[in-house]
């Protein structure tokens, strides 16, 4: 009796071999891999993909180099705008024309920055991740570039105005420059345009 509860006892305690295909000298399969089940939990520990070496602070520096063409020592370093000397009427209606050209491009990109940056700041929520009150910001802080477009549709409107305003009051003085001035002369040819 006593070797059989020896040997029953010595089963518990071993377990039994793994039950192999026979195998012609090969390892054996690996096993199929299990599906966890729904109830069955499954951690997953944190990784970090940061590397462990310390970078240096980026630092970042600009180096600015403007090239002035023709500019005498210690005079001013753009250009005239055209007609500035003012000492004809073709000089102060250049000079009208060109603040005009100038300004009216800019009034229309800068009304359109100030609606690109309004939409981008609509985007934005608060500190609370709110955007209730993003529209409003953004148009207290674009309303700034708006009048700055709107500055520049003026300067355009009124350089047009210049123009109108100077040959209304020196109509006179224009009128007796125009007689002065040489006549080019007229060609006349057969043709029935140009009489």
């Amino acid at each position: 009796m006593a070797t059989t509860n020896g040997s029953a006892h010595a089963s518990r305690l071993v377990p039994p071999p793994p039950a192999y295909a026979p195998s012609n000298g090969q390892p054996p399969a690996p096993a199929p891999a299990r599906r966890p089940s729904r109830n069955t939990k499954i951690e997953i520990g944190k990784v970090n993909l940061a590397p462990d070496v310390s970078l240096p602070p980026l630092t970042f520096s600009v180096n600015k180099t403007t090239v002035v063409q023709g500019a005498t020592g210690g005079g001013w370093a753009h250009r005239a705008t055209p007609g500035s000397g003012f000492t004809s009427d073709e000089d102060i209606r250049a000079y009208c024309e060109s603040l005009r050209k100038q300004a009216r491009p800019r009034a229309v990109e800068r009304a359109l920055d100030a609606e690109v940056l309004e939409s981008a700041l609509r985007a934005i929520p608060d500190v609370h991740g709110s955007l209730s009150g993003s529209r409003a910001r953004a148009r207290r802080v674009t309303r700034h570039l708006k009048r700055i477009a709107a500055a520049e549709k003026l300067i355009a409107k009124q350089s047009a105005a210049l123009w109108s305003s100077f040959t209304r009051e020196f109509e006179a003085e224009l009128a007796q420059i125009s007689r002065g001035r040489a006549q080019a002369p007229q060609r006349r040819s057969g043709s029935w345009k140009s009489w």
